[in-house]
């Protein structure tokens, strides 16, 4: 099923490329090997050898929602894809989804809340041990489980790299907050599925090849997956959200110079000696600064909470 799917996105891609580049010239090749990579990520996760293998090892299904979640998402959504796959549309469909693009539920849904609600709700609800166990005895609630991680995944991601500034696309601060807080989300369930001392997921507690897995042992490569691969990739998104935000403000920069060159009354607005770039900046950098503070110690503090926790409470 995931073949049907990733090869109609696939499809659509090479169709609004296709398009596009008769008006707009020809598509980076970076861009296009992102979106291949991306798919190619779902494509992994979902069929052999990782898919079998994950119903016997709870580390490797871990490392499938990493890329159904995560990796794949991030990789599509940094290739800015969504105008080609428009493009790729009929134009009955494109005329669809732009009217389905103004509805007050899915402008909610695309705030940086919401969106980071969800795909922080993909990982908590799947990790849950009896549907945990579930999804994996029932073929089309893993399906379904996988599909929500992908569509929170992009959707997420879409709202992350968003290339629009303010109010069009969300504050550049709300984004880095944002993915902060799915990097302590990940911190905190990783932590506590690596550090704990008991079995919660009934997965078959050996694999034959060659050695012997134990399940603890199995659960807690599981748990490290959840915890530090998943947040270095949100650590790259950081990077992808700065690298955005310091393009926005120079393209702002370059906008304010073209309209001080045909303005009189613009030329305030820029400033001319080293004393006005400070003013000019102090607020933004200073905002910045107390953001990155506060994901620092949030992460800390929840580290130490959640090792406190099994060390006295379990």
């Amino acid at each position: 099923m995931s073949l049907f799917f990733v090869a109609v996105a696939a499809w659509l891609y090479l169709r609004g490329i296709g398009r596009i580049s008769r008006f707009s010239g020809w598509v980076p090749v970076w861009r296009q090997a992102l979106f291949l990579a991306g798919l190619a990520c779902i494509l992994i996760a979902t069929n052999a050898p990782l898919a079998p293998l994950g119903h016997k090892l709870f580390s490797v299904h871990q490392a499938e929602h990493l890329l159904l979640r995560l990796a794949g998402p991030l990789l599509i959504s940094a290739s800015q894809p969504w105008r080609l796959l428009l493009a790729g549309l009929t134009r009955r469909w494109r005329r669809h989804l732009r009217a389905f693009g103004n509805n007050a539920i899915l402008r909610f849904m695309a705030h940086p809340v919401s969106a980071t609600a969800l795909i922080v709700a993909a990982l908590f609800v799947w990790q849950v041990p009896p549907l945990y166990d579930l999804a994996q005895r029932i073929a089309a609630l893993e399906m379904l489980a996988h599909l929500s991680m992908v569509l929170a995944g992009l959707w997420y991601f879409a709202m992350l790299l968003d290339t629009r500034d303010p109010p069009e696309g969300a504050r550049r601060g709300a984004r880095l907050m944002s993915a902060i807080t799915v990097i302590v989300s990940n911190i905190f369930l990783g932590s506590l599925t690596t550090l704990k001392e008991v079995r919660l997921y009934d997965l078959q507690p050996t694999l034959q090849t060659g050695s012997t897995l134990g399940s603890l042992t199995d659960e807690t490569i599981g748990g490290y997956v959840i915890w530090v691969p998943s947040s270095m990739i949100l650590i790259a998104a950081i990077i992808l959200v700065m690298n955005g935000w310091n393009a926005a403000e120079v393209r702002r920069w370059n906008n304010r110079y073209a309209l001080m060159r045909g303005s009189n009354s613009a030329v305030l607005e820029f400033p001319e000696t080293a004393e006005e770039l400070r003013l000019k900046v102090d607020k933004p950098n200073r905002d910045m600064g107390r953001t990155l503070a506060l994901g620092a110690f949030a992460m800390f503090s929840i580290v130490m909470i959640t090792v406190v926790t099994i060390v006295y409470a379990l």
